[in-house]
């Protein structure tokens, strides 16, 4: 409202006599604890998404969305209300350079467009999980932003919150190798049970690389910093090894690429380079055993062994780990005994700079020479490792040996699907989440897949050169502004604010690679790292939102909060009615298969619920009209397979329901069209070939071609 929020530029004060650094000085504590509050429950939000299975699934991401619309519902209060008195610095601010604000709208805007495209959505049910989603995304950047302009040594503290978080997801993962057979507390760690290679509590391997490798460069900052209590440092470098270890056997190829960009982004800026690097050493020597027992051990690197032919493996590999850390710990030790030593001149820079340039010139020359005495030749060479590259095959995908493979994992030919599809509607592209459904139209294989393995390509298949625009220039403009908090933050805290842009540069570059950006899980932390660099500190300038006045305008600020949590609360309810929907429906079906009359009228009640709670989604109405034919109402039956075609008329198994309710009706004249519609969604599917088999006039009677029985006659879209 006017006159109440304004975008006021702060002074920083005049700069204060030195003091010692101290984990929080008195005189922060009251007006750090509410950041701090904000901070740990943007903290549990991440925690939840990394132990929901990455909150992949729409009924685990659900609780995830309201609880971050509950948490920007405080952030706001606390903005508008969490004041210190005139004079006072506020408890709680938003604050960052242009850069950030406008990064944080086109992530809003982004929100948006998503929703705009369910004016011509394929997969309209899709395209509103999505819009949850984004909007989530954008809450959760903002809830970063506002922490790191309120907590003083934000990025300290949210290095140190989220290393605790991955050492924590690092060592359950590790239990499913080294503690098969332990359950504690409700905990089972057998979760390697039927598939060997490490993705618990992720469910996908790469995803739980990734959210990993993110922790690393925080873990080697925080072990290598001097100024830290001995105890703080040594505890970060003991989860160095496990996480390192952890990352290998995920047998990630895209988190290993990830990792090495990370160190670069951490090494280079860093005086203390050299230093970073001897302690990235030791622990990479500390998780060598480990890594080895995890790669050569039969019995955990074979699917669906039993848990006590692998109890006795498991535990040669727990001590391979315990042995391996203890190295590193002690290494370290040495290392922080002589850490004086582990600088260099500029001079020293210079002669490793040029080093470094021979041995790269020396190993691509090498390289080159292989592949000229090679029998393909240079060109050969690299045309057969192109064609490995793009070649769609299966692979056993939980061989350790799959490190040294160049293939793409079949993501090219996803890479091939997303861009056809943009290609056709380059502007505005199909709808949000659509991408499930271009496949099946786009595909050359039998491939299953719901996501297009890459960022961008899925932006723009999806939302067009608009959506992938926003998305993208969103992100970069956050990155950007987070340079500001690099090159003229505090001493103590530039170190921590590099590492945190180390974390997010692994995940920039793994995004173009993977389907990062529908995992939750490792999402949200990049997410809350972007906007939390993006800040401006407290004390520090920056166009900062605002009371102008904390004694006046309170009528105005309360009215203001009260539009901000209708907005909250009418975002949780977009969250939970899908979901309300989803658990009907699936009454819904368990009551057909009863088949009993009170269950079919009982299921029909729950199949009519859902159908409202959900009028975007086609399996209410399949779940309805499959009731109602087990009940005899084929008019009924026919009405809501017609209302689920439209809407989703882009879903070939709504069609195909419509084709099969037909034939079972013996009406092969109204379920040609659907057939039809069926193979243009599905080209390369089953579905449609057998269902043309099964028209064929001479396996039928002579009566079939059409009969007084319901019928569902839509014509395909031209």
């Amino acid at each position: 409202m006017p006159g109440t929020v304004s975008a006021a530029t702060t002074h920083p004060p005049p700069a204060p006599a030195p003091v010692a650094r101290t984990p929080a000085a008195a005189e922060d504590a009251p007006r750090a604890w509410p950041a701090a509050v904000l901070g740990l429950a943007t903290l549990a939000l991440l925690a939840y998404a990394a132990f929901a299975g990455g909150a992949i699934s729409a009924r685990d991401e659900w609780r995830l969305q309201v609880g971050a619309a509950a948490v920007a519902a405080v952030a706001a209060a606390g903005l508008l209300f969490a004041q210190r008195g005139p004079g006072r610095a506020p408890a709680i601010r938003a604050a960052a350079t242009p850069a950030g604000w406008a990064g944080l709208g086109l992530l809003a805007l982004f929100a948006v467009w998503n929703g705009v495209t369910l004016a011509w959505s394929i997969a309209p049910e899709e395209t509103w999980l999505d819009v949850n989603r984004m909007l989530a995304y954008a809450l959760v950047a903002a809830l970063g932003l506002v922490v790191g302009s309120s907590l003083p040594r934000a990025a300290e503290r949210a290095t140190l919150a989220f290393l605790a978080l991955a050492a924590l997801v690092a060592l359950y993962a590790l239990g499913g190798k080294a503690l098969p057979g332990v359950e504690l507390l409700g905990v089972d760690l057998n979760h390697t049970a039927d598939f060997s290679r490490l993705r618990a509590p992720f469910g996908y391997w790469n995803a739980l690389g990734l959210f990993l490798v993110l922790a690393v460069p925080l873990a080697l900052r925080t072990a290598a910093d001097l100024e830290r209590p001995a105890r703080g440092r040594a505890l970060a470098g003991l989860a160095l090894v496990p996480l390192l270890v952890t990352i290998g056997l995920t047998y990630s190829r895209g988190a290993v690429l990830s990792l090495l960009v990370a160190l670069a982004v951490l090494l280079v800026p860093s005086a203390d380079r050299l230093r970073l690097a001897a302690f990235a050493a030791a622990a990479l020597l500390g998780a060598v055993p480990a890594l080895v027992v995890g790669f050569t051990s039969d019995a955990l690197t074979t699917d669906a062994v039993p848990v006590d032919e692998r109890t006795g493996e498991g535990l040669v590999f727990l001590a391979a780990l315990a042995g391996g850390t203890a190295v590193a710990f002690a290494a370290m030790a040495v290392l922080h005994r002589h850490a004086d030593r582990l600088v260099t001149t500029a001079a020293q820079r210079r002669v490793a700079w040029r080093a470094a340039a021979v041995l790269a010139v020396v190993l691509v020359a090498g390289g080159l020479g292989a592949l000229a005495s090679s029998e393909r030749g240079i060109g050969g060479t690299l045309e057969h490792q192109l064609d490995e590259f793009r070649e769609v095959k299966a692979e056993k995908s939980n061989d350790p040996r799959r490190f040294l493979k160049t293939n793409s994992g079949n993501r090219w030919t996803w890479w091939e699907e997303a861009a056809g599809a943009w290609a056709d509607r380059p502007l505005l592209g199909h709808g949000a989440g659509s991408f499930p459904l271009l496949h099946l139209r786009y595909r050359e294989n039998r491939l299953p897949v719901r996501d297009a393995h890459s960022g961008p390509l899925q932006f723009l298949a999806e939302t067009g050169l608009v959506g992938a625009l926003l998305a993208l220039g969103g992100l970069l403009l956050l990155a950007g502004a987070g340079r500001w908090r690099i090159a003229r933050g505090s001493v103590t805290e530039r170190p921590y604010a590099v590492a945190l842009a180390a974390a997010v540069a692994a995940f920039g570059v793994h995004l173009w690679f993977d389907w990062d950006w529908d995992v939750p899980g490792v999402t949200l932390p990049a997410l809350a790292a972007l906007g939390l660099l993006a800040a401006r500190p407290p004390g520090a300038g920056g166009a900062a939102l605002r009371p102008r006045d904390p004694e006046r305008g309170l009528a105005a600020r309360a009215g203001l909060l009260a539009l901000v949590t209708a907005a909250c609360c009418a975002f949780a309810l977009s969250a939970l009615l899908p979901e309300l929907a989803r658990r009907h429906t699936t009454l819904a079906f368990e009551h057909a298969a009863t088949g009993t009359p009170e269950a079919l009228a009982q299921g029909a009640r729950d199949a009519e619920i859902a159908r409202r709670l959900n009028p975007l989604s086609d399996d209410p109405t399949a779940a309805g009209a499959a009731i109602a034919e087990r009940r005899g109402r084929y008019e009924e039956a026919a009405r809501l397979l017609a209302e689920g075609v439209e809407r989703a008329p882009g879903d070939a198994q709504a069609w195909l329901r419509v084709a099969t309710f037909n034939v079972r009706r013996d009406d092969l004249v109204a379920a040609l069209p659907a057939a039809q519609r069926v193979a243009d969604l599905d080209p390369r599917g089953d579905a449609a070939a057998l269902f043309f088999a099964a028209l064929d006039p001479t396996a039928r009677s002579a009566s079939a071609t059409g009969t007084p029985l319901p019928r569902v006659v839509i014509e395909p879209p031209r």
